[in-house]
């Protein structure tokens, strides 16, 4: 029998990732799972210095994560699921992958944000990367135009 104890859902906070959310909610509901939300804020660096505080800057990038994230779980609390937040810094599809094996996570549920192929192509896809390394199944959910049902 398939059991999912422990749920891991990133979120990037996108329409996306509400979407996705869902799915993790309702998954866990059904199994009475526990759900780890993380998000990950990545750290920026650049080649010239233009005299601006980056550490300043960063700390407040993760204080603006940190609120998003409580707001989310606070929402996701109230259809009586168990969950924790959790805030990570660095490369998102490895600290994903890294937070899923320390959890030991029986599921990643997380979104697609379908780029163009040019995007795709420059950027690659956090997804993606997860879906090939991580160390448990992973559901991915993309948010269509036919896609306005709960799950």
């Amino acid at each position: 029998m398939i059991v999912f104890s422990k749920i891991l859902f990133p979120t990037d906070f996108s329409e996306w990732a509400e979407y996705a959310g869902r799915y993790a909610l309702s998954i866990a509901k059904k199994y009475g799972s526990k759900i780890y939300v993380a998000h990950v804020v990545e750290p920026f660096t650049y080649a010239a210095d233009f005299g601006i505080d980056y550490g300043t800057q960063f700390k407040e990038m993760e204080a603006t994560a940190r609120r998003l994230l409580d707001d989310s779980v606070a929402s996701m609390k109230k259809a009586g699921a168990d969950i924790d937040s959790v805030l990570l810094s660095g490369n998102p599809y490895a600290e994903i992958i890294k937070l899923a094996k320390k959890e030991e996570v029986d599921l990643i549920v997380m979104a697609t944000h379908g780029r163009t192929a040019i995007e795709h192509l420059l950027m690659g896809s956090v997804a993606e990367k997860v879906l090939r390394k991580s160390p448990c199944p992973v559901l991915t959910v993309k948010k269509t135009e036919h896609s306005s049902a709960t799950p």
